[in-house]
């Protein structure tokens, strides 16, 4: 069969590309698939190899993860293949990497991929990691060892233990932890543990360079009342190989206005009446007033809230009425708040 040559003009490049006369054309929304592929080496040239993860096709990205990619300096999408298939296209593209092999400490590769189209956008259909990262060790090869050793070597958490005071209930806190890591290829950290108090800022794991010099812990201490210690277990991952770092974080949350109920913990059922106490543990005299959304009878209401004392409050839960929170709002703020809340259990229609 005849072979021709065609050139096609897509924005930001031209392609030159020998291929059958028959049946050819562009893969389906050329556009947007040149866009998705520049997205993707962005995210990879820049270390964001969880960011990448948006482009690789679901049931791809465990094996997009599972190796030890290598520094890529550049990206530069080259070429586009007219195809028979409008929902497959093979991208090609030119990368440069470190390289202790070359002289002038760099090397070049052209490598093709192929995306395809699916749920009306275009994703990377990775069937091997050295497709995308060429030269790079097998997961299983020595390699992995010598990886993780240079990890362990080059991470550090520069402030461990981190102690962060006295902390008022209710406010939502970013603190930054200094870190140091001088590697040249990217690794990924994730926190270990699901808590509500403290977390490190970002998605399920966020991504470490050598320019990076922080993490940002999040802190929450809306429901946390008192001293705390946890140990955060990180994992600092470079594909196979990983270590493990714990972050002690430490600190007392001081809660300006508690609440107690009488019975504790007993249920609460419509028409029989119980005692809510609410203690000021600040200097300062507050009016108050409580808001049920009018699902209790509010027998004993007191109008203030006495400095360092307890206050009680008499309800009666009406009929047919489920409620899950009281709120008590001060006429002036106490610590910068005018809102405390109270979650009601154990409620009996």
């Amino acid at each position: 069969m005849k072979r021709v040559s065609y050139l096609i003009f897509l924005p930001y490049f031209f392609a030159t590309i020998f291929t059958s006369a028959q049946n050819l054309q562009l893969p389906r929304n050329s556009e947007k698939l040149v866009e998705r592929v520049q997205r993707f080496w962005a995210a990879i040239v820049s270390g964001r190899r969880l960011q990448a993860l948006e482009f690789i096709l679901p049931e791809k990205k465990d094996l997009f993860l599972s190796g030890t990619p290598i520094p890529i300096l550049s990206a530069k999408m080259i070429g586009l293949d007219l195809t028979s298939d409008p929902s497959r296209a093979a991208v090609r593209t030119s990368i440069e990497t470190l390289s202790q092999d070359a002289a002038s400490g760099r090397a070049s590769w052209a490598i093709t991929d192929l995306w395809v189209w699916r749920g009306d956008n275009w994703y990377l259909n990775l069937e091997n990691p050295p497709d995308i990262f060429p030269g790079r060790r097998s997961a299983n090869e020595p390699g992995v060892a010598e990886v993780k050793k240079q990890i362990e070597k080059t991470f550090e958490l520069l402030r461990n233990p981190v102690d962060l005071g006295t902390l008022i209930q209710g406010r939502h806190l970013r603190f930054e932890i200094p870190i140091k890591y001088t590697s040249d290829f990217p690794v990924s950290l994730e926190s270990g543990l699901a808590n509500t108090l403290v977390d490190i800022e970002g998605p399920s794991s966020i991504d470490i360079t050598s320019r990076s010099n922080r993490l940002v812990l999040l802190v929450d201490t809306e429901d946390w009342d008192g001293p705390f210690s946890i140990p955060l277990p990180l994992k600092i991952r470079s594909g196979a190989a990983a270590i493990e770092r714990t972050l002690v974080v430490k600190g007392d949350v001081f809660a300006p206005i508690v609440f107690r109920q009488e019975p504790p913990d007993g249920p609460i059922e419509a028409g029989r009446q119980f005692s809510l106490f609410i203690r000021n543990n600040t200097p300062q005299e507050a009016a108050f007033r409580i808001n049920t959304d009018t699902k209790f009878e509010i027998l004993k209401r007191p109008e203030t809230l006495l400095p360092n004392a307890e206050t009680e409050v008499v309800l009666k839960l009406k009929s047919g009425e489920s409620p899950d929170r009281l709120d008590l709002e001060t006429g002036v703020p106490i610590y910068e708040r005018t809102t405390f809340s109270y979650r009601f259990r154990n409620v009996h229609r």
